[in-house]
């Protein structure tokens, strides 16, 4: 099958889930996604709800979910798509089923729909980490509606019993031991009293956790609107995100998105400048937890005028009669409304302004006064806002327009004197043909002259009909 090139956004999330794998699945509540298209609430084969999650609405609304919903579910996550009645584990369909994958994810992209399965019934418990933070030891999870009692083995071997609430989520707190080694804890989840499922965490220190507070976060400015939003997700229990941007600083108080992850949206006004990095700033309690600093993607950008290229052409010609020189030319970049001008030098060292048409064609004639010719001083310089950006100097152009005038004249000079040459050389051989006194009897016959006395009987001149009244 041909392959086909996928456009969609997203893709490079959803691919992302063949190679994640592995991470400790996070349960989505339904109820923290702003968009109501983007759910929907269905019974599954138990006959119990499960919520369903599109994958247009989120990659269009809330990308950034979407993006930790993948990674973080990759062995938990199924494809659903009624119209061809598809309804398997979204990262064995795509490993096995590439092309069949891709022509799918093409053809009915509005109409995937992604759904949280726990397909093994034993795993009870959700998910569960455990982090110290001010010398405390936090124990933190979520498990299904099953279970009714938690067990935590502390790493001395102690274990503390608590009961999950009403959101099945469970905290457990103890001061943390003062070592080098690494710590763990087991976590196990009873139903009444069997043991349904049990897992051993690793205690993550301090320092690591403050180190990866920000799990994505994303800023756009609206250069048009001087507007900067930024969104991301950190870990709890962070309540506050600060965003500063060039001087700009905004707070935004984060929100829970399930157990474990939260939220934060923020929007900075009247941003100016479209350089430099967005600093966000993670607090719990006004204690600062976590910073980073992100690239900002700059939308809605003015067009960057185009740099101007200007460029002055021009050719000089010499008029004799009117003792000037005319020059003509175009000026490139010319435009008379954003404070560019252009200026001549004139023969005798001074300057004026010319003014080119809409186009840019100018045409000037300079005036030739004796004793002030100077073509080295004449040349055209284009200013734009006071600041020159172009010269052309026209001296070879005036001196090549001289040469040829002088050329031209000399020519026809010499045109005239050969002129009167052959006039005068015409008129000697007319007159030396031409008799004195009355020219009677003296014809011109084709061409040549016939004197009077040298009769031609086959002619019908005058001078036959003269002998025929003689005789």
């Amino acid at each position: 099958m041909k392959k086909i090139i996928m456009k969609r956004p997203v893709l490079a999330v959803v691919a992302a889930v063949g190679i994640i794998g592995g991470v400790t699945p996070i349960l989505a509540n339904a109820s923290s996604f702003g968009s109501p298209s983007a759910t929907k609430v269905v019974m599954n084969e138990e006959g119990k709800q499960v919520t369903r999650y599109n994958l247009k609405e989120l990659a269009k609304n809330d990308p950034e979910t979407l993006n930790l919903l993948l990674k973080t579910q990759a062995d938990h996550l199924y494809i659903i798509v009624d119209e061809i009645k598809l309804n398997t584990k979204l990262q064995t369909y795509m490993e096995e089923n590439k092309d069949e994958w891709e022509r799918i994810y093409n053809q009915y992209y509005s109409d995937i729909w992604l759904e949280v399965r726990f397909a093994d019934e034993k795993e009870e418990i959700v998910s569960v980490s455990a982090q110290t933070q001010s010398k405390k030891v936090y124990v933190k999870g979520i498990v299904t509606e099953d279970v009714t009692k938690i067990v935590v083995k502390k790493p001395n071997g102690d274990n503390i019993e608590v009961v999950p609430t009403s959101e099945h989520s469970f905290t457990v707190t103890f001061p943390s031991l003062d070592v080098s080694t690494e710590q763990y804890v087991t976590v196990s989840a009873y139903a009444g009293t069997a043991l349904v499922d049990s897992e051993k965490v690793k205690v993550i220190p301090q320092a690591e956790e403050e180190a990866d507070m920000i799990i994505h976060n994303l800023a756009v400015l609206d250069a048009k609107k001087g507007e900067l939003k930024v969104k991301g997700i950190v870990k709890l229990d962070a309540d506050k995100v600060t965003v500063t941007y060039n001087g700009v600083k905004a707070d935004a108080k984060v929100k829970k998105l399930w157990d474990g992850v939260g939220s934060f949206s923020v929007t900075l006004k009247e941003v100016k400048s479209t350089t430099g990095k967005a600093t966000i700033e993670v607090y719990e309690n006004g204690e600062k937890l976590d910073s980073d600093s992100i690239a900002v993607e700059v939308v809605n950008a003015p067009d960057k005028e185009a740099v101007k290229t200007y460029a002055i052409s021009g050719t000089a010609a010499l008029d004799p009669k009117n003792k000037s020189i005319q020059l003509k030319g175009t000026v490139v970049g010319w435009s008379k409304n954003k404070g560019v001008k252009l200026f001549v030098t004139t023969l005798d060292g001074k300057k004026q302004e010319v003014k080119p048409n809409d186009k840019g064609e100018y045409s000037l004639k300079l005036s030739i006064k004796q004793g002030s010719f100077d073509a080295q001083a004449v040349r055209l310089e284009l200013y734009v806002d006071d600041k020159l950006v172009k010269q052309a100097d026209m001296t070879e152009s005036i001196k090549k327009a001289i040469t040829e005038a002088m050329e031209n004249q000399a020519n026809k000079d010499e045109d005239d004197d050969k002129k009167d040459k052959k006039d005068k050389k015409d008129k000697k051989v007319k007159e030396k043909h031409v008799p004195n006194g009355n020219a009677y009897g003296y014809w011109k016959k084709q061409g040549e002259w016939n004197q009077h006395g040298q009769d031609d009987d086959d002619d019908n001149d005058r001078d036959d009909h003269d002998e025929d009244e003689d005789n």
